[in-house]
Formats: structure tokens, C-alpha cells, sequence
């Protein structure tokens, strides 16, 4: 096993509720939001990840969530958001490869994302 991937994030990703909304035909779409936060994670990633090409093996993603906040929320609606920022960012070519996912969620003074990819 190799860590391929490690950063930290400020703030927490979008949940899925304000990642995507439905339109009045059925459509469904990405929010500003959504591309925004998508947008400025994928650059970190892309910076990261150095230019290499797309890793076609098989990962365990391991998400750490930093909260202040004891407020309820569903751990995995905000982990859809990092995985697709791991295909946008050029890291892994689909969400499939993903064989292991680890989410955590612990408290902290300032709110943050630690996303760290390892290959299997």
C-alpha cells in the first residue's frame, strides 16, 4: 500500500442536498456551489498530483472531517462531493476504483477536510 494523495482542506465539502438540485423538467445539475467548491478542490488536487497520469488501480480513500460545530449531519452526504473531485482532479479515472472508504468525523477549532488516497 502506497499513499498516492494527501491534502488538507479548508472547510467541509457541500452536502449532496446542496451539491445537486433538481430542475423543473427533472434534470438534475450541479449547483454554483457545487462546481465552485469542486472547482477549487480539483486545483489543489491537480497541484498535487504533479501532472501524472490518471492512477488505474484500486484505492482506499480515508476522509477525515474537522468540525467545531456539534450540529447533526449525515457523515456521508459530504463524501460524494470529494469523490468526484477526485476524477475532476485528475487523480483516479472513476469513482469505481474506490475499494475501501474510511469517513471520520472529529472535533476541532477550525473546520477542515483531510482526504488522503492510497493505493491498493
Amino acid at each position: 500500500m502506497e499513499t498516492l494523495c494527501e491534502v488538507e482542506l479548508n472547510g467541509l465539502p457541500p452536502t449532496v442536498n446542496h451539491l445537486y438540485r433538481t430542475g423543473r423538467s427533472g434534470h438534475r445539475y450541479k449547483t454554483a456551489m457545487g462546481k465552485l467548491y469542486q472547482d477549487y478542490v480539483s486545483v489543489i488536487l491537480r497541484q498535487r498530483w504533479n501532472g501524472r497520469p490518471k492512477y488505474t488501480g484500486n484505492v482506499e480513500v480515508r476522509i477525515e472531517f474537522i468540525t467545531k460545530s456539534h450540529r447533526r449531519w449525515d457523515i456521508d452526504n459530504r463524501v460524494k462531493a470529494l469523490q468526484d473531485c477526485l476524477n475532476i482532479g485528475g487523480i483516479l479515472k472513476d469513482d469505481s476504483q474506490v475499494q475501501v472508504l474510511h469517513v471520520e468525523r472529529v472535533y476541532g477549532q477550525k473546520e477542515r477536510t483531510r482526504l488522503k488516497i492510497i493505493g491498493l
